[in-house]
């Protein structure tokens, strides 16, 4: 079903919002952003994959506050897949979660707990949203990884699915979080230029490869953390 235009409005307003009020997640966190110079230059951006790795719940907003009004006005709506398999005390603020979910856009994915959790079945939302020109957001490890080795986890293949369907461009997102955590911890998130997957890549292989790209920004925005 299509969205009407005033629940997209809402989404907009809805992520302006998140990234002023957001600004106060700075008092916690010392967010560095780096990224090519081209990147998000155009006034408004569409159709385009971003996949960061996955290092804290907050990930969806520390990545957009770090960048500049400008940018972020450019890129929303930016409709992120999250689930709704919570685990440990987050499901009891589920009813909360929920609300956040849809004033933010979110696209669910289908409860664990569904027989037909096929592929095409749990990223349909992004899909459609790319088809209607968004830009959308998924975490390709799947969870937040918190292994010191790897630093990045195996990539699932339906960020691929959803670039074999539609063509968008992926644009690799590396995030590297200190340890220390006070007074403030630091965040780095290390963008990389939009890639498109070798045809003769199959999903798997293709995950592999774009898993690749975002270790080599990882080790560029792991570098950048110790400064």
């Amino acid at each position: 079903m299509a969205e009407s235009v005033a629940y997209r409005s809402i989404v907009v307003a809805s992520q302006c919002a998140s990234w002023l009020f957001g600004q106060l997640l700075r008092l916690r966190y010392s967010i560095h952003v780096y990224r090519p110079a081209e990147l998000f230059g155009s006034n408004s951006e569409h159709c385009l994959i971003l996949a960061p790795n996955h290092k804290s719940y907050l990930d969806p907003w520390l990545l957009m506050i770090g960048l500049n009004f400008s940018h972020v006005r450019a890129l929303i709506p930016v409709r992120t897949l999250a689930t709704q398999d919570l685990r440990g005390a987050l499901r009891w603020f589920m009813p909360l979660i929920k609300i956040m979910y849809w004033l933010g856009g979110v696209i669910e994915l289908p409860p664990e707990d569904r027989d037909d959790k096929s592929l095409p079945e749990k990223l349909r939302g992004l899909l459609v949203a790319l088809k209607h020109g968004d830009v959308v957001m998924i975490f390709p490890e799947g969870e937040i990884w918190r292994q010191r080795e790897p630093a990045v986890g195996k990539f699932a293949p339906g960020v691929i699915y959803v670039y074999k369907r539609l063509g968008a461009p992926i644009v690799p997102i590396a995030v590297s979080m200190s340890e220390r955590s006070w007074p403030r911890r630091r965040y780095v998130v290390q963008f990389g230029r939009p890639v498109r997957i070798p045809e003769d890549l199959d999903q798997d292989d293709g995950a592999a490869w774009l898993r690749e790209h975002v270790l080599a920004l990882y080790e560029q925005a792991k570098q950048r953390e110790k400064r």
